[in-house]
């Protein structure tokens, strides 16, 4: 059983952010560069992360006003990238009553193009194409997480710009960055110089104006590691090299594990973003072995990242459409290469998922709001069913091995 690192919390949030403003990774402070009259953005990470947003804007923006900006100065924007946009209950939810009534407050439109500066294009072919009162501002605070992601390495930083406040053309291109050759699913928990998506990123990021970062580790809700502030490079430098430490799962012989079985625990009630933890730990077993994924789901979010009738019409395909799934992505996956279309990502990882492996969930919302399947992956409200399909899966295998992974939203294995 692999567990994550999470000693040493901090116990006085409000105090770390204070001194994190106060003594940044790099030396840059807010108060070097804020002026009377200058705009500041605010870019807070969407509603599938659970970083302390609510706690830390009012901090931040005493901070500002008695740098002398008014209120009408700064705006707060959601970096949605391609998850649901965040109306005007869930903004109140993310970023607090009293910063809603005193702030214009966006969830940029991602396929709308009068709404994003075209800042040109990058050396490595990516359109940046930012959303208007982000690219325009002097200076941008960026408020997230970081995390394991399958393609940047880790999220955050200029992630919450690049895609989260980015038009859908930049964020086709630079999710493309990372699925490279046979690059997918070798970049998980990468160092940022070495991962083609996270150079992209800094790469578009050179086409604004100051940034900084304030980034946070965290545990589960309400456990907050490590709070630090600065510019983007160095902040996601130190709490990536934070979350190798913490997050990566001990190095196992992927050959001698039969099950991997991983909790989403603490990801938010997403099904889709928990699809990640599957991933994050898929290499952790053998191939023609089984991923084993117990679900928290919230039925409110069923649908915030994939729409609920897309949900519905894979379901509808049955075992049959499964089949044709499981082995028709690879055709699927270049085809959307070719093509270089926005869903690329979305198909490769469906392939990396499903190609070499029984995939088992246990989510019984999800179970109860679209059956027993999704395309080659069944679902389950029992479990004693799901072990009852483990097995079936390992014919001759009497007694399987296995890993697993509670608190698989915040551990990693890396592949290779």
């Amino acid at each position: 059983m692999a567990w994550p690192d999470l000693a040493d919390p901090l116990v006085d949030y409000p105090t770390a952010l204070i001194r994190a403003l106060d003594e940044p990774v790099d030396g840059l402070t807010i108060d070097s560069i804020v002026r009377p009259g200058s705009t500041v953005a605010i870019i807070v990470d969407d509603p599938t992360r659970w970083t302390p947003v609510r706690q830390a804007l009012p901090i931040l923006l005493d901070r500002l006003l008695k740098l002398g900006l008014r209120s009408e100065n700064v705006t707060i924007s959601v970096g949605v990238g391609r998850h649901h946009a965040v109306d005007a209950d869930s903004m109140r939810i993310r970023v607090g009553d009293a910063v809603v009534e005193a702030h214009q407050c966006f969830s940029p439109p991602v396929d709308d193009l009068t709404a994003y500066d075209d800042l040109g294009t990058t050396p490595e072919r990516v359109p940046v194409r930012v959303f208007r009162p982000v690219a325009r501002a002097d200076l941008r605070i960026l408020i997230g997480s970081v995390l394991p992601h399958l393609q940047a390495g880790f999220g955050g930083g200029y992630k919450l710009i690049f895609p989260g406040t980015s038009h859908r053309s930049t964020l086709g291109a630079l999710h493309r960055k990372g699925l490279g050759g046979d690059q997918a699913g070798r970049l998980l928990g990468s160092d940022g110089d070495e991962n083609p998506m996270r150079r992209a990123i800094r790469s578009a990021a050179t086409r604004l104006g100051p940034c900084i970062s304030i980034s946070h580790l965290l545990g589960p809700p309400g456990t907050i590691l490590h709070v630090a502030s600065g510019h983007p490079d160095p902040v996601q430098e130190a709490l990536a090299a934070e979350a190798r430490r913490r997050f990566r799962a001990p190095d196992v012989a992927p050959s001698t594990v039969d099950v991997v079985v991983a909790g989403n625990d603490p990801w938010p009630g997403d099904p889709m973003m928990s699809f990640k933890v599957l991933l994050q730990h898929r290499a952790a077993g053998r191939p023609g072995g089984v991923l084993a994924g117990f679900f928290w789901t919230d039925p409110a979010e069923i649908d915030r990242s994939v729409p609920m009738p897309a949900l519905r019409g894979i379901a509808a395909t049955g075992a049959a459409g499964g089949w044709v799934i499981r082995n028709g992505l690879a055709a699927a996956d270049r085809v959307v290469a070719a093509l270089h279309a926005p869903s690329e990502f979305l198909i490769r990882w469906a392939r990396e998922l499903v190609v070499d492996r029984t995939v088992l969930v246990y989510a019984p919302p999800l179970f109860d709001a679209i059956g027993p399947r999704l395309g080659p992956i069944r679902l389950f409200d029992d479990q004693a069913k799901l072990w009852q399909a483990a097995r079936q899966a390992l014919p001759g295998i009497e007694h399987p091995r296995c890993r697993i992974f509670p608190q698989g939203g915040l551990t990693y294995c890396p592949v290779g």
